[in-house]
């Protein structure tokens, strides 16, 4: 029985870990906040670490764009700020993702949350 008082530790360790290391990545993801400014200078928006559009600014220059123009630097300003979001989430998380043990931890929920979608052989 020693054995199983022993694995049982090993597991709650782990999950402690696992709670640790899936707050840090939490935490980094909340700081993400990217500003991008049109080329021109018209108007700036900020996107979270999803994609959010959080803040938008614009100035009399953009304004006087015409409702076309303003679309289409509105819309190029974020698709800008969106993709640097997007790099530096994936940067946040590379540490996880990259890991191994992570993967395969992150395989057997998956397969747990989704049992139609799992493999049929081998292991998670």
């Amino acid at each position: 029985m020693d054995y199983l008082n022993q694995w049982n530790e090993d597991q709650r360790r782990l999950v402690a870990e696992w709670k640790s290391k899936y707050q840090t990545l939490r935490r980094g993801l909340a700081q993400i906040a990217v500003r991008a400014s049109s080329r021109g200078g018209e108007l700036g928006v900020t996107v979270d670490a999803q994609g959010n559009v959080t803040d938008l600014r614009l100035t009399p220059q953009a304004l006087r764009l015409g409702d076309a123009q303003l679309g289409r630097v509105l819309l190029e300003t974020i698709q800008r700020a969106q993709s640097e979001a997007h790099q530096q989430a994936e940067a946040a998380a590379r540490s996880y993702t990259e890991n191994p043990e992570s993967a395969a931890a992150m395989k057997f929920i998956q397969n747990l949350l989704d049992p139609d979608n799992a493999p049929t052989t081998g292991r998670p």
